[in-house]
């Protein structure tokens, strides 16, 4: 069995803080994610890990006789098999580290994280297009959050000429510049008296003004989104209000209680000032169309005055020398980037920034994000379920001190990204790049070159942030096609990093970690669709080896209840992960096709939209065309009395029955597809003069949404529209 990890040992057994005792410094001692993890669960695992991988090396044996019984022939067959079992051994590896991290325990806080001279934190979020009730949620999260010196900066990537959306997305910024207004009246007021019994209201207060709020985010809720606000209200508003009305009755009640653990608090209720930022109304800035550049826009102004001076009609910024700016843009010592669609407990800040001061060599503090509990759609569940999985993979991940960087949200370390900053031209714009862009996993990239240069990536055991999962097929497939993109690219850039170093050999447990995490989606998929179409009859007992996957199911079961599912919704995870075959797959080529020279793929962001998403008819029709092939396998062995090589097909035909009609629908496929296909003749009919836009009907862009356009060039139409790159 791997034994080797690597833990740091000031953060062994790190607390979940999502209950402060104000006042005391500590927090109450919770478990991590669903059930925690014990002696027994690590124990489980490890029977498992042995179990399989003895069963690997029986596979090994098997293999080596049916290349030598039935020939060559069997090769890619034994490769397909042999990659699966490979990801499934990865995995419980994997879930074994996250086992030997242990139970949580209570931790006290430094309380000098409350005081003044606290360490400076940047909160960035980018924004492109989001809704109002996606803003005030993640923006209000973040002001919530208990920290003194923080500053929130919402990255407002909405194009200048998009006035509807654009002053959406401010108007939702100075909602919550309003509410937060109340607050620091409230606050103020108290801290200016500064007796107990101001301090005490102040308190009461805050919890009767937390609560207004609550009602607030109720009365603007809708259907397709009310369990992401009632997580907002339960989850981060009413604890707060019960925290801040226990403070103000242990105020009262007990005199004898220090003050100023309590004025310290108080300080740290409601702060933060709430800006927003443009990088498209100046001329001189980077406007790649990405997440990464939207934030490395700011990250560049950061620490320097700036003149905005107007040449030729455009706008620009011109850094400027001290004391003769227009705008001076703070330096922090850490960046929290958190995407809008995300929303972080109240403790985040304070629990993360403690382990960044006590682990000097951490670039990234993170808690992998869960989804939000409660999707009321099919799709939204069970790809939320393989997200919630994630969070455990990510967990065992930093056992082995192989973690990535999850770019949902994290706290960075500066100094860190000064580390690996590079600079390109890009146009007129000089870009200072701390977030490499060279794939559209941003997060991955970055976390190889911090790794290069000796920092390593903390993951918290608690889950302290929660992020929308995509509620319909056509958005899920938007963004699997852009996890399943990059991975292919970026091994060879570990590959490159890790044996650079001289001890590249003692920590090739690492690499291997790290390795699956980049690998498996092309290994997996390509497995898969392998298996599906090379599947025969041919009696050898080889072909009874799927059956050694089982501890590998056995444990994913397991994990599903850990997270608060039911085991028996493997059956609609497999159902799920079939039908996002073809987009992985699509995903991939993208890969290859840009390791090969091509142009690099765009940057497609999630849509959020209330209504349905457009859904992509390659994937549609590849799934309809392995269902109608897997009922052809099995009639033709029926045929012919070959009832062995009808038993896998047999499954298929199941799962992607249930697949179609549950995730998709076919209704909602055939509309697509013949959607596309009108979108083809139209282009077809007219004379092609470059890049021409052709919008999509009145009715279907209203069905669609505000990235519909973006949605249908996803099958490769790039004349469609110029929104398609966002």
């Amino acid at each position: 069995m791997l034994a080797w990890s690597y833990t740091d040992a000031t953060v062994k057994a790190a607390a979940r803080p999502s209950e402060m005792d104000i006042g005391a410094g500590t927090c109450a001692n919770t478990p991590p994610a669903g059930h925690s993890p014990g002696r027994g669960e690590l124990w489980f695992v490890s029977v498992l890990v042995l179990l399989s991988s003895v069963m690997f090396g029986v596979f090994g044996v098997l293999a080596f006789d049916a290349l030598t019984t039935i020939g060559w022939s069997m090769l890619p067959f034994l490769l397909m098999i042999g990659g699966l079992f490979y990801c499934a051994l990865a995995y419980q590896v994997i879930r074994w580290g996250t086992a030997q991290r242990g139970r949580s325990v209570a931790q006290s806080w430094d309380q000098a994280l409350l005081k003044a001279n606290a360490p400076d934190v940047t909160v960035l979020i980018p924004s492109f297009q989001e809704s109002r009730r996606v803003v005030i949620g993640t923006v209000l999260s973040a002001a919530l959050a208990t920290y003194r010196n923080k500053r929130i900066v919402v990255l407002v990537d909405d194009p200048p000429d998009a006035v509807e959306a654009l002053a959406e997305t401010l108007q939702a910024i100075e909602t919550v510049r309003g509410w937060l207004r109340q607050a620091g009246i409230i606050r103020d007021t108290a801290l200016a008296k500064g007796d107990r019994l101001s301090i005490a209201r102040a308190y009461a207060g805050l919890a009767d003004w937390v609560d207004a709020t609550g009602r607030l985010i109720r009365s603007e809720s809708d259907p397709s989104f009310a369990h992401v606000d009632d997580f907002m209200v339960n989850r981060v508003l009413n604890t707060l209000a019960s925290r801040y009305r226990n403070a103000a009755r242990r105020l009262i009640e007990d005199r004898s209680a220090d003050i100023e653990p309590f004025r310290d608090a108080l300080c740290c209720i409601a702060t933060g000032d709430i800006q927003s930022f443009q990088r498209k109304s100046y001329a001189n800035l980077t406007h790649a169309p990405n997440k990464a550049m939207n934030l490395n826009a700011y990250l560049g102004l950061m620490g320097k005055g700036w003149t905005i001076r107007k040449e030729q009609g455009r706008i620009k910024l011109i850094e400027a020398p001290a004391g003769t700016e227009d705008v001076y843009v703070p330096e922090s010592t850490y960046v929290l980037t958190l995407d809008a669609d995300s929303v972080i407990l109240p403790d985040y800040i304070l629990a993360l920034v403690s382990v960044l001061e006590r682990t000097p060599t951490a670039a990234v503090a993170q808690t992998p994000y869960l989804s939000f509990p409660g999707g009321p759609s099919p799709v939204e569940r069970i790809a939320g379920a393989t997200t919630d999985i994630q969070h455990l993979i990510h967990q065992g991940s930093g056992h082995y001190g192989a973690a990535y960087w999850v770019g949902a949200n994290a706290i960075l370390r500066m100094r860190a990204l000064h580390d690996i900053a590079t600079f390109r031209q890009d146009g007129e714009a000089k870009v200072t790049v701390f977030v490499q862009d060279k794939t559209v996993i941003e997060d991955t990239g970055s976390t190889i070159d911090l790794h290069d240069r000796g920092w390593h990536v903390h993951n918290h055991l608690t889950p302290m942030a929660f992020s929308a999962t995509p509620a319909d097929f056509g958005a899920l497939a938007i963004q699997r096609k852009r996890w399943a993109n990059g991975g292919l690219i970026l091994f060879f850039d570990l590959l490159r990093s890790h044996f650079r170093h001289p001890r590249a050999l003692r920590e090739l447990p690492r690499l291997v970690v790290q390795s699956h995490y980049l690998l498996s989606p092309a290994i997996g998929n390509i497995g898969i669709l392998g298996l599906m179409l090379l599947w025969t009859s041919t009696p050898h007992a080889i072909f009874w080896t799927p059956l050694f996957m089982v501890p590998y199911f056995l444990l994913y079961m397991v994990d599903l209840e850990r997270m608060g599912y039911r085991w028996w919704e493997l059956f609609g995870v497999s159902s799920l992960n079939l039908m996002l075959l073809p987009v992985n797959l699509a995903g991939i080529l993208a890969s290859v096709w840009q390791m090969l020279g091509g142009q690099r793929h765009k940057f497609v962001r999630t849509p959020k939209l209330a209504t349905r998403t457009f859904i992509p008819p390659y994937a549609f029709l590849f799934n309809l065309t392995i269902l109608l092939l897997m009922i052809g396998y099995v009639v033709s062995g029926l045929v012919e009395r070959k009832l062995l090589g009808t038993v896998i097909p047999a499954l298929n035909v199941l799962f992607y029955s249930y697949g179609i009609y549950r995730f998709i629908g076919l209704r909602d496929g055939f509309h697509d597809l013949l959607l596309r296909c009108g979108q083809i003749l139209r282009l077809g009919s007219r004379k092609m003069d470059g890049a021409i836009a052709v919008p999509a009907t009145a009715s279907d862009t209203a069905r669609l949404g505000n990235t519909g356009q973006a949605l249908l060039s996803s099958a490769a139409l790039p004349s469609l529209t110029s929104k398609e790159n966002l």
